[in-house]
């Protein structure tokens, strides 16, 4: 049978201490380099907001029986947000509401009315009013006028409540 040649040994006490620090001292370099925290991370470019268009306006409406003429007793609420191109005059929203007395019977924007004060119907919102609701109308330039001096407002109308359930007064978002 074969045998391999074992290799020499040598006896720690053979070696000379100097040799045996210079060993030991370059271990530890290695080893406290080693456990060493890992470089930061560089930062990342985040995307930027995309730019602001002048000629969109951007409206939000909170919805309570609060708002609503003669006031409710609803605790129903809802949420409308709408854009508004300045130079086509189209106007897009969105709706969404609950915990209303009942079925939607009538939803409009009114105008031209502030807070508090009763306006003529302007725009249906739509035939059927389920939440969420999603809509879009083009505006004439009188309208465009009245909604972005502050003088529109939402109505939700029910059964219960046939002047209005909820209300809310859409403000401009800068």
């Amino acid at each position: 049978m074969f045998r391999l040649p074992q290799p020499a040994r040598a006896h720690v006490a053979s070696i000379p201490a100097a040799t045996r620090l210079a060993v030991a001292a370059a271990l530890l370099a290695v080893l406290a380099g080693c456990a060493s925290p890992p470089p930061a991370p560089r930062p990342r470019a985040t995307p930027s907001a995309p730019p602001r268009l002048p000629e969109l306006a951007a409206f939000s409406a909170q919805l309570s029986g609060r708002q609503a003429v003669p006031p409710s007793a609803s605790t129903g609420q809802g949420e409308l947000v709408a854009v508004l191109n300045r130079n086509t005059g189209l106007l897009q929203w969105k709706l969404s509401f609950s915990g209303l007395s009942g079925p939607v019977r009538a939803a409009h924007f009114h105008s031209p009315g502030m807070a508090g004060e009763v306006a003529d119907p302007v725009l249906t919102l739509g035939r059927t009013v389920v939440s969420p609701l999603e809509g879009r109308a083009m505006l004439t330039p009188r309208q465009r006028a009245d909604l972005l001096s502050g003088q529109w407002y939402v109505n939700l109308r029910t059964a219960a409540y046939p002047e209005g359930e909820l209300r809310g007064q859409l403000i401009e978002r800068k």
